[in-house]
């Protein structure tokens, strides 16, 4: 077997060549197995004169092989190396390889790896087997493979040839070292078998059995035709499965058209499927995390075409992916932003810069403006050109929206907190004024009194602000508190409506109607009830000054009902639940001042206490704002 391989298995060796003498065409097979090999099986004299040879060296100039120097088919600079190699086997009597590059046509090389075991005849080294494998596309292939954006790494293992003998009967007669190796049984395991054996559990690449009958070697043997790169897996004994490409060529005898026996060579291909198999389990992984994450993901061309989208970023810009590989983006951006994102590309396509993030607007298919936090980075080709950008997209709209509403809050805060101040700074003043000039007398009071009220007014109003800033520091903080007692909710409501709610209702010269029982008792919390009335009367004298106001109060089942109804400006019906938001008005502050807290501060405190609040209102029409609070004690949604 020495002379088919690197077989050190005397017993293999002399059964095949007895073999060989049984069947009276050695040359034939040998020369048989040389043309099956898918590699260049070559028989060279100890100095490297070519005996042998089967197919050409892998991609050389020539095909005219016999009686030449293998050197002269090696390129100059692996030609010491390949020199080497055989001089190390003459001397060792063991076998070797090295990697050597084959001169092509065109001035081009392949690259190949040589096998070299030593012929014995007599006990000393008559010639050598050099067995070329062409590692060209291998090389190429593992070099593809790293560069799959680095997620994995692929090394495809040396293939050596198996080679094996089987008799007309498809029996197995003789095998190399390598047959061995790649099925993982012994000659002699081996010896008897048929390709028909079930024992092999042989299967498709789709998992279905390989009928026996269908082997590469019996399909030869019944119809004398050769069979390349059938590929077929075989289970070793320890249960692994070995995935190999066949060939097999068949014997003939001179004038006959029967083969007598087959040869069927075989590399491992099994390294090879399993990497085919991370790459497509690795594509898997990449598409699960484009398609699934929880931001934007996009790919657009160099000049600005979408290639490829996830759905997270088309329901960001609101349109198919269909649509959008129509579309580019700067079709889909902001127009005023667009300047800063071709500076960003630019300076990414210069190489100034790896990545480029800044925040941003896209117009939505409907034409609504998003803000999102745009990340963009470029890949490149292997040649280091320009491939394609990635854009990650995280929709920032919302923290945008608050952005702003904190913007307009410090505005209105600055405007509606020195708006008392001033005039109260003027009225003190004028008071000073007065008493200076009365000189030791005490003004009339006539005269010192509307000044007073004046001041006293403007004092209370920035009371509220500060209360209302108050209010909203605690409720961001936390969800709100509350400390319910048992309370008559018909007697606090006569006693803040007779407080200081009386004067800022004369003030707006609104008159009062007031529909409720002598008594109504729960579990409230008093402070929070205060706050639900007095927003309430406030909103309603503030936009409806000058008119009547009407506040029922009533028990329903196990609830209480307040209700608060102006006839003022009234608010649309896009706007009610607008209006319940933090910082939010049903019309702009040049015209009503206040922060907007009011009826935010009132659902909370109702929500709270396990209630809610509701309105009723159209533009020109009034309002109606409805409190529905539970009397025994309960919190909902909190």
């Amino acid at each position: 077997m020495a002379a088919l391989g690197k077989s050190t298995d005397e017993g293999a060796a002399d059964a095949l060549k007895r073999q060989l003498a049984e069947l009276g065409g050695a040359e034939a097979l040998l020369q048989a197995i040389l043309d099956s090999a898918s590699d260049c099986i070559l028989v060279l004299s100890p100095d490297g004169t070519i005996l042998l040879s089967g197919r050409a060296l892998p991609r050389a100039s020539s095909t005219s092989l016999l009686r030449t120097s293998v050197y002269e088919h090696i390129s100059p600079e692996t030609r010491e190396a390949a020199r080497s190699c055989v001089e190390r086997v003459v001397r060792s009597g063991a076998s070797d390889w090295c990697e050597c590059a084959i001169a092509c046509k065109h001035g081009q090389v392949a690259l190949c790896e040589a096998r070299i075991s030593p012929i014995l005849r007599g006990g000393r080294i008559a010639t050598l087997l050099m067995i070329c494998t062409d590692v060209t596309e291998r090389r190429a292939t593992e070099a593809a493979l790293r560069r799959s954006e680095e997620r994995y790494r692929s090394v495809i293992a040396a293939l050596d040839e198996g080679i094996v003998l089987q008799d007309a009967g498809g029996t197995i007669e003789a095998c190399n070292a390598s047959a061995e190796r790649i099925l993982g049984l012994t000659s002699a395991e081996m010896a008897g078998r048929e390709s028909r054996d079930p024992r092999w559990r042989a299967v498709h690449e789709d998992g279905a059995p390989f009928n026996g009958e269908s082997h590469p070697a019996i399909v030869t043997l019944r119809t004398g035709a050769p069979q390349k790169n059938v590929i077929m897996g075989v289970h070793r004994p320890e249960g692994e499965m070995a995935w190999i490409s066949i060939n097999s060529q068949p014997l003939l005898r001179a004038g006959e058209v029967i083969p007598y026996a087959v040869v069927t060579s075989f590399h491992d291909i099994t390294e090879r499927k399993r990497s085919v198999e991370e790459l497509r389990r690795s594509e898997e992984r990449y598409r699960a995390t484009f398609d699934q994450a929880a931001v934007g993901i996009g790919q657009v061309s160099v000049e600005g075409r979408w290639l490829r989208l996830n759905q997270k970023f088309c329901d960001l810009v609101g349109y198919s992916p269909a649509e959008m590989t129509d579309l580019t983006f700067q079709q889909i951006t902001y127009p005023p932003d667009l300047p800063a994102d071709l500076e960003n590309l630019r300076r990414i396509l210069s190489g100034e810069v790896q990545t480029a993030s800044r925040e941003k607007r896209y117009v939505r298919k409907g034409g609504e403006l998003i803000w999102a936090k745009v990340t963009v980075s470029l890949v490149r080709h292997d040649s280091g050109g320009p491939a394609y950008f990635i854009v990650i997209a995280e929709d920032i709209t919302d923290r945008k929206h608050v952005e702003e509403t904190r913007h307009e809050f410090l505005t209105i805060a600055s405007h509606e907190l020195k708006t008392p101040l001033t005039p109260v700074m003027l009225r003190v003043q004028a008071l000073l004024r007065t008493y200076r000039r009365a000189e030791g007398q005490p003004p009339a009071a006539e005269e010192v009194i509307p000044k007073l009220e004046a001041v006293e007014a403007l004092l209370d109003r920035l009371r509220r602000l500060v209360e209302e800033l108050l209010d909203i520091s605690q409720i961001t903080a936390g969800p709100m508190t509350i400390a319910p007692k048992e309370i008559d909710l018909s007697a606090l409501l006569r006693d803040i409506l007779g407080g200081r709610q009386a004067e800022l209702l004369r003030r707006a010269a609104c008159p009062l109607t007031v529909d409720a029982p002598s008594a109504l008792s729960g579990c409230w919390d008093p402070l929070r009830i205060e706050q639900i009335i007095m927003n309430l009367l406030s909103n309603a004298s503030k936009y409806g000054g000058g008119k009547p106001i009407d506040v029922a109060l009533e028990a329903s089942g196990d609830m209480a009902r307040l209700t608060v109804r102006d006839r003022g400006i009234g608010i649309a019906a896009a706007d009610h639940e607008r209006i319940f938001g933090c910082f939010q008005r049903a019309t702009t502050s040049r015209h009503y001042s206040g922060f907007g807290l009011g009826l935010w501060i009132v659902r909370e405190a109702a929500e709270a206490m396990g209630g809610a609040v509701r309105v009723e209102s159209r533009l020109g029409e009034g309002a109606r704002f409805t409190v529905e609070l539970p009397r025994a004690p309960r919190r909902a949604g909190r």
